[in-house]
């Protein structure tokens, strides 16, 4: 196991023409939708080779999690696989952590790519294998409902391992520079490992996060929740994705105008500034990744910086690389 101050290594790079294993470890995936996603993939070059368990339903899951596991652990054997992708996210895989064969993944190295409820396993990938893994679309997901430009651009690039690369920033909650390994993800998932030993060491990297369909209330107490932990107290800087609360009360896209302050009315920047009020570490926003389009790939672990461009107007850039 590596340590966070250690730079994770990129995987071997995969590319149009390559087999890429499709996993189900979270939640059962309509048909269509992966059929679709599975065809996007044929149309990006690579050859799918599909789980198992993918048409398996038990209860919220794509089958019980022995079932997942096992179908899971026959593509992590298989030595023609360049990639593994996954189908969906939802909820299963915190379930099956502790059964996962570490050791044939480490026999086995390549990339993985996944998001949501995929986080854990991850930042698990980092931090025990030692590689970059690959915070991007679902094959039930965003492949199914058809990806930009952008995001196609994207995926293939990271799965190729061409770095160095840069991604604009839309705003500052506090301006800075800072560099460290790029970890976080799903901010629920996130907080449901703390108190584990799933939770990453975020010691002196750039943290990002994202997530949907979450109340103000309950984005402000997980940002709590790891503050009070003391987790965020050695970061070197933070970086918000896609987030996008159900709250009439909450405007999105940036502070509420003159109108909404009057109402008592918070944009989610100004919420984020408020929980996060304590810590001095640059603070970005607006990161084109999470789940909402466009959903760009992020390679967790990979050597980053965040740069405010000397103060210059404007958002900045994430350079990673």
């Amino acid at each position: 196991m590596i340590t966070q101050k250690e730079a994770a290594r990129l995987p071997p790079p995969a590319g149009p023409g390559d087999r890429v294993g499709v996993a189900a470890l979270s939640g059962p995936v309509d048909a269509e939708r992966l059929e679709r996603g599975l065809a996007a993939l044929r149309g990006m070059g690579f050859e799918p080779v599909l789980a198992d368990n993918a048409a398996s339903r038990e209860g919220l899951f794509a089958g019980g999690d022995a079932e997942r596991l096992a179908a899971f652990h026959r593509l992590a054997a298989a030595p023609d696989l360049a990639a593994i992708l996954f189908t969906r996210g939802g909820h299963g895989v915190l379930r099956v952590l502790p059964g996962i064969d570490w050791e044939l993944l480490r026999r086995r190295p390549r990339a993985y790519l996944g998001y949501s409820d995929l986080t854990p396993f991850l930042l698990a990938v980092v931090r025990r294998l030692g590689l970059v893994a690959f915070h991007g679309p679902l094959v039930g997901g965003e492949l199914a409902r058809g990806i930009g430009r952008a995001e196609r651009d994207s995926l293939l690039a990271a799965l190729a391992g061409r770095y160095p690369a840069e991604l604009p920033l839309a705003g500052w909650v506090r301006r800075g520079a800072a560099a460290g390994p790029l970890l976080g993800g799903c901010l629920s998932l996130l907080t449901a490992t703390l108190g584990t030993p799933w939770f990453p060491d975020l010691a002196g990297a750039l943290v990002f996060w994202e997530d949907v369909n979450e109340p103000a209330y309950r984005i402000d107490r997980m940002l709590t929740h790891l503050a009070l932990s003391g987790n965020l107290d050695a970061i070197g800087g933070m970086i918000v994705g896609h987030l996008d609360a159900p709250d009439a009360n909450i405007v999105t896209d940036g502070p509420a105008g003159d109108a909404g302050r009057a109402r008592g009315e918070w944009g989610m920047e100004a919420l984020i500034a408020d929980s996060l009020r304590a810590f001095s570490w640059p603070l970005a926003w607006g990161l084109d990744s999470g789940h909402r389009p466009p959903n760009l790939t992020l390679p967790l672990g990979l050597p980053a910086r965040l740069s405010d461009d000397g103060g210059a107007p404007g958002g900045g850039r994430l350079l990673l690389g």
